[in-house]
């Protein structure tokens, strides 16, 4: 399995330095989702770095399977900012449930997950482990489910009103779905393996071509449109700055109108 290891080292070491650009571009309203990007990519290199040393490390290939989650967190990220620029009218705490509870909900699936699985790959597991591993890849499912739900609602919402950076906004939830539809290739064969129990799709004992058509493209797929539409969309603040200043009301003296009677 090295090979799937040295792919995501090179991979993503590439993807980390645009990743942190775009962090950077997008600043605080666009935090989220790129603060995920690059822990993922950094989760992948460390991972990837451990398996290249030693294929059959129990860490590396715990990181490997169940690391989807800052990839899900992106999407939901991605969704907020987009909210953030497209509405003028939208309500902040609608947007902040959603991300509190898209977080509590996969942070409840990857702890059921890793000591799940971690407990059966040592050989010392229990029917109470695999439940718990089928519950956290059925929740981490669910949660998938409802962030393309979520980016479909505010992609064809008519609000009172659109902000500044409205198309800039439509490509972030275009890419979000399209990264989405990968990142569900990635979780629902997951939830395949778990509840089959096939070693064949195993995402750590199965098969090279499982892992590479399965998990590393899918991963791989959905980060570079998160990075592709991160760059098309990295002057969306500038944008927003823009109107802002345009629309502001000048400081300078207007001159004075003088009624004109007629004679």
């Amino acid at each position: 399995m090295n090979g799937i290891f040295i792919a995501d080292v090179i991979v993503y070491l590439i993807l980390l330095p645009v990743a942190n650009y775009l962090f950077i571009k997008h600043r605080w309203t666009g935090f989220l989702a790129w603060y995920f990007v690059n822990l993922f990519c950094l989760a992948r290199i460390a991972g990837g770095a451990l398996g290249v040393h030693d294929s059959s490390s129990m860490t590396a290939n715990i990181i490997q399977s169940v690391g989807i989650t800052p990839l899900i967190l992106a999407a939901d990220g991605l969704t907020h900012e987009a909210r953030a620029f497209r509405f003028k009218n939208r309500s902040s705490l609608l947007s902040w449930s959603v991300v509190s509870t898209t977080t509590i909900a996969l942070a409840a699936a990857m702890i059921l997950s890793v000591t799940g699985s971690l407990n059966i790959f040592e050989g010392h597991g229990s029917s109470l482990d695999l439940i718990k591993w089928k519950v956290g890849s059925g929740v981490t499912v669910l949660v998938w489910a409802s962030q393309v739900l979520w980016a479909v609602i505010n992609l064809v919402r008519k609000g009172k009103g659109y902000g500044a950076g409205h198309p800039e906004s439509t490509l972030l939830l275009q890419g979000t779905l399209g990264a989405l539809v990968f990142i569900g290739i990635r979780v629902i064969y997951t939830l395949v393996a778990v509840l089959t129990q096939n070693k064949d799709l195993s995402p750590i004992t199965g098969t090279m071509a499982v892992r590479v058509v399965l998990m590393f493209l899918p991963e791989c797929a959905a980060t570079l449109i998160f990075v592709f539409v991160g760059l098309k969309t990295r002057h969306i603040r500038d944008i927003k700055k823009k109107v802002h200043y345009e629309s502001a009301p000048s400081d300078e003296p207007h001159e004075a109108v003088v009624p004109k009677f007629n004679v």
